[in-house]
């Protein structure tokens, strides 16, 4: 069995941060789910804290403990800024970037979204539309992204374009301030996911001046995957916390809940549900910790990675839908936790490649 990657530092660290979860996050979480609203209250208060500039094991610990934050959509909103945006302006960033862009992101007060996906183009980064031509000194941005977490609220956007006109040309990154003339961000209405103001983002002939490129020009296919790499291991990290969470919340449901004469967790047919997927979430966060030891290595990990995508994303919906299941009408109810849990948890096989194209990528890191 793999041992956990944290040591007694990093488990400090995570008292402290449940202590921040249950009196920062976890009392608001109900309103600004209820009111749909983004919760900038959230990020500011992480970033008086410096949370949204942890290094990759604190961050880690950290994502563990935002499922006890009682909503999904707060803590993708406080991730996308600390393990995504952040790191990618902490890497490819200029002296200027940092100083506009990422220390006020860092300290709650700025919101930035990276934006790739497009309507005609998710996870196949090959067939992505956006274009940067090069025009009298700047970049002229013409092109669409869709599904764009926290677009709606976003100061800027990291956004992937091919520099040049040619159907092949190379994918780079442009900082683009969300006033910039020629962008129109649209909200786009989901599922769950309620407070990420997840957003639809237009731009037309959008002009950024040359030092709006991120990193090297025409390296972004690379930038992008390392991102995604970044995306999807503390995602799994974050899935099996949320879901073990959601076990323990049924858990002492189960055990006041009555019928036929006995508490729910008494009956045979529910103690075995509930020991199947101990088993599955066990084996997934195994797989997560050695996974994220070897990415966190510097080693090669896209295929890991993947099967962590695969595997543990895919058992966190799982055992979250058995959870709304073993509350019965409750549980069906549109104002009670697991229902929300229940559709915010869709999300985990669609966002960051679907299991189709995991499958694909772990068959061709074997080679078959």
């Amino acid at each position: 069995m793999t041992d956990s990657p944290f040591d007694a530092g990093h488990e400090r660290f995570r008292a402290r941060a449940r202590r921040f979860v249950a009196r920062e996050l976890a009392p608001r979480a109900e309103r600004w789910e209820r009111d749909g609203r983004f919760p900038r209250q959230a990020l500011a208060a992480c970033g008086r804290r410096g949370y949204l500039s942890l290094d990759a094991d604190r961050t880690a610990v950290f994502t563990e403990e935002l499922a006890r934050c009682e909503s999904m959509g707060v803590a993708l909103t406080i991730l996308v800024q600390a393990g995504l945006v952040s790191p990618l302006l902490d890497r490819l960033g200029s002296a200027e970037h940092r100083s506009q862009f990422l220390e006020p992101l860092r300290a709650g007060r700025r919101v930035g979204a990276m934006a790739v996906s497009e309507p005609d183009a998710g996870s196949d980064l090959a067939a992505l539309g956006c274009r940067a031509i090069e025009q009298r000194g700047a970049f002229v941005v013409t092109g669409e992204k869709t599904y764009i977490t926290n677009a709606t609220a976003a100061d800027f956007f990291i956004v992937a374009a091919r520099m040049g006109e040619e159907p092949d040309a190379g994918l780079s990154l442009f900082l683009v301030p969300a006033h910039s003339r020629g962008v129109r961000v649209h909200a786009v209405p989901s599922l769950g996911l309620k407070t990420t103001a997840m957003g639809r983002i237009v731009l037309r002939r959008c002009r950024i001046p040359h030092d709006g490129l991120l990193g090297e020009p025409n390296a972004a296919f690379g930038y992008v995957q390392d991102a995604l790499n970044r995306e999807r291991v503390f995602g799994g990290i974050g899935a099996v916390a949320w879901a073990n969470y959601a076990i323990e919340k049924t858990t002492t449901f189960l055990r006041t809940r009555r019928a036929f004469g006995r508490t729910l967790n008494q009956f045979q047919a529910v103690r075995h549900q509930l020991a199947d997927i101990a088993t599955e979430l066990e084996a997934a966060r195994q797989l997560n910790y050695a996974a994220y030891r070897r990415w966190n290595a510097g080693d090669d990990a896209i295929k890991q990675i993947a099967m962590v995508k695969l595997f543990s994303f895919r058992h966190a919906q799982r055992a979250i839908e058995t959870c709304l299941q073993l509350h019965g009408g409750l549980g069906y109810r549109d104002d009670h936790w697991v229902s929300r849990w229940y559709r915010d948890a869709r999300a985990l096989t669609i966002a960051a490649g679907t299991p189709e194209v995991m499958r694909e990528l772990i068959a061709a890191c074997l080679r078959l």
